[in-house]
């Protein structure tokens, strides 16, 4: 008696769960593919400028270091505008596991390449800061979800 409890359990638990995967999928529809998420129009910049403007009002930064985010700021939006146009000029065919792979490579490639360009103006902007400019930075990164 107790084995047919645990065995309708288990088959009432996986009949269970496997209709809320499909409510689920039902409810946000089919996932899209990275390539869509990626270079889909979002209606706007990706590098979120008014983000970057209340960064900069919070940090109170004088002249020189308003320059100096400036030229960070432009470089993550000109290495992001380069990494889509790498990425989604041709749509990708994803339909075998290796051509995935491919595009995944080429994705992680594209944004290797966009951090050797931004990650220097951002060191470089960084520096320009007093301690408490820092410590205001880091606590806005971090509640960003960034390290």
């Amino acid at each position: 008696m107790r084995k047919l409890n645990v065995t309708t359990l288990v088959l009432v638990s996986t009949a269970f769960g496997a209709t809320m995967g499909q409510a689920t999928a039902a409810q946000y529809g089919p996932r899209r593919a990275p390539f869509e998420n990626l270079c889909a129009e979002r209606g706007g910049p990706s590098h979120h400028p008014e983000l970057a403007d209340r960064l900069a009002e919070h940090l109170d930064l004088n002249d020189a270091q308003k320059a100096a985010f400036k030229e960070f700021h432009e470089a993550r939006r000109k290495s992001i505008e380069e990494s889509k146009a790498t990425l989604c000029t041709n749509k990708p065919d994803l339909s075998s596991f290796e051509a995935r792979l491919v595009f995944g490579q080429t994705f992680i490639e594209a944004r290797l390449t966009a951090l050797k360009i931004e990650n220097p103006k951002l060191i470089a902007f960084y520096n320009s800061l007093d301690a408490r400019q820092k410590e205001k930075f880091d606590r806005f990164r971090e509640r960003l979800g960034r390290e």
